[in-house]
């Protein structure tokens, strides 16, 4: 699978780009390398912060895919970071290959992104590297559907922060554009520090699982790939910086869980170990992604977080 980085992609999206603008945005093209097969090539890093983007579904592929393809290499160009992509999204649930995923083509980026989902078809050893990987002192940025991934491996739910589970979700897919009033919890973050007041937004928005899966009521605690919650949700583990005002937003109507004065939370962070990881639930919208300033300022804000780029 080729990679593709911030530079290849102005190429693609535009077609013709000048050697002076590529030279302002301080963007190369990569040099490829063998690796130990066909897909695990190593790109040579520009200078700068390096982001790792991942977009692969082996459950649900989303159509907000490609605009988030799009997006983040466009936020790097103003936020001071490149990307690099494996184009994920662009490959079927059943030919899926994360075989470059090892600890030295892992040492090559600052931070990982993810919008993923799914039992992805990442070896142990990926999976052991990707952690360290964290633990070590780098980034993980996930967004919305990212906690439907990895149900048999616990430590991507730790690092992530939650699963979700069977329990309901605000409007599936909220296509009724049931408008929630957001609560910024906490304003001395990136992705939070620049966002009005009694935010407005309709979204896919989630509830995370608070039990973990108990052989007596099979049924309960289970996620949409059938798998077992191994991990429960919990404000004692994370910083959460996003919630829904269940106090001003209406839920007449919403499904059985979605009531007045009830704790939804939809973005925190964490340090884990010596790195640092952020989840938000928003972004299962293909607009929010092109053209909405808000949310791209929120999802900046995390990628620059992640990559240490701001405090």
């Amino acid at each position: 699978m080729p990679l593709r980085t911030s530079s290849e992609h102005t190429l693609v999206g535009r077609h013709l780009v000048s050697a002076a603008m590529v030279a302002a945005l301080a963007t190369v093209l990569p040099t490829m390398v063998s690796g130990p097969s066909a897909t695990s090539v190593v790109a040579q890093a520009p200078a700068g912060k390096r982001l790792l983007l991942l977009t692969h579904n082996a459950f649900y592929k989303h159509t907000s895919l490609d605009d988030i393809e799009n997006a983040v290499p466009e936020l790097g160009k103003v936020g001071g970071f490149s990307v690099t992509s494996l184009e994920g999204y662009k490959q079927d649930p059943d030919e899926i290959d994360l075989s470059m995923i090892t600890a030295r083509y892992l040492s090559q980026f600052d931070a990982v992104m993810v919008s993923t989902n799914g039992e992805l078809p990442m070896s142990d050893e990926g999976k052991r590297a990707l952690v360290e990987f964290v633990r070590n002192g780098k980034g993980f940025i996930a967004v919305h559907q990212s906690m439907v991934t990895f149900y048999k491996f616990p430590q991507w739910g730790e690092m992530l922060g939650a699963y979700f589970s069977n329990g309901p979700i605000f409007d599936s897919m909220n296509r009724a554009k049931r408008l929630a009033v957001l609560k910024i919890e906490d304003r001395n973050h990136p992705a939070t520090r620049r966002l009005p007041d009694g935010w407005t937004l309709h979204d896919e928005f989630y509830q995370f699982a608070k039990k973990v899966w108990d052989p007596a009521t099979p049924k309960e605690n289970v996620g949409p790939t059938g798998q077992p919650v191994p991990m429960a949700f919990s404000r004692d583990r994370v910083h959460v910086l996003l919630s829904i005002d269940s106090g001003k937003t209406d839920f007449t109507g919403a499904p059985a869980g979605w009531v007045k004065g009830g704790d939804y939370p939809q973005a925190w962070y964490q340090n884990y170990g010596e790195g640092r990881t952020f989840y938000t639930s928003l972004g299962h919208r293909d607009d929010l992604w092109r053209a909405d300033a808000t949310f791209r300022e929120h999802i900046l804000g995390a990628l620059r977080w992640g990559l240490g780029l701001e405090k």
